[in-house]
């Protein structure tokens, strides 16, 4: 027996080796397994988890702002111009248009006066009156530079906004209702000037 112990012709049983494989499958069973369960954050299921989560959080700001669930939908009106004679130029919407963008008749007023280099009024009507002859295009123009600086929030590009003024220091803030942002807009000063027939002759005159 003690020979037969010692005789190299025949073969081993290599039992070691294979519990060590088998341990070693166990193992990598084990591995496999976790790494599916970690694996699986980023399949199927943890993709509707995350929607599910952002669902939830959107039903939570909306209870909690209840007013500002639906973004009010914000499309600009061309403004309508009718002559007036030969010297003036009514802006017959404008009242609609103050009403749509929710702002101050002053401040728009004011606003269009500096830019257009010009002096107007208001009628009882709320109607816009302004000294000068002025094409369509070029209200409309200074209308979209108004929106982008008065009333377009710069964050999240809401009109849902509000326009204050401080008491002390006389700065204009804008605050958005949607996303809480609050910057100061830049003060009401000359930009643009439409040139009338009385500037053309006084430039031909300086001559």
């Amino acid at each position: 027996e003690v020979a037969a112990m010692f005789d190299l012709s025949k073969p081993r049983k290599k039992k070691k080796k294979k519990k060590t494989a088998e341990a070693g499958g166990a193992a990598g069973g084990d591995d496999a397994a976790a790494g599916a369960g970690a694996g699986g954050a980023s399949g199927p299921e943890a993709n509707y988890e995350y929607v599910d989560l952002l669902g939830r959080a959107l039903e939570l700001v909306q209870a909690a702002n209840p007013d500002h669930a639906e973004r009010r939908t914000f499309k600009m009106m061309p403004p309508t111009l009718m002559k007036v004679g030969s010297k003036k130029t009514l802006w017959s919407n404008f009242p609609e248009i103050i009403k749509l963008i929710d702002r101050s008749s002053d401040h728009v007023f004011q606003f269009f006066l500096a830019e257009l280099g010009t002096e107007g009024s208001m009628d009882g009507q709320g109607r816009l009156m302004l000294r000068g002859k002025f094409m369509s295009k070029s209200i409309e123009s200074l209308l979209k530079r108004y929106v982008q600086e008065y009333v377009m929030c710069k964050m999240c590009r809401s009109p849902e906004t509000a326009l204050t003024r401080d008491s002390v220091s006389r700065l204009y803030f804008m605050h958005c209702r949607a996303c809480g942002s609050s910057r100061s807009v830049a003060p009401i000063r000359s930009g643009y000037h439409a040139k009338t027939k009385a500037d053309r002759r006084a430039a031909r005159n300086a001559k």
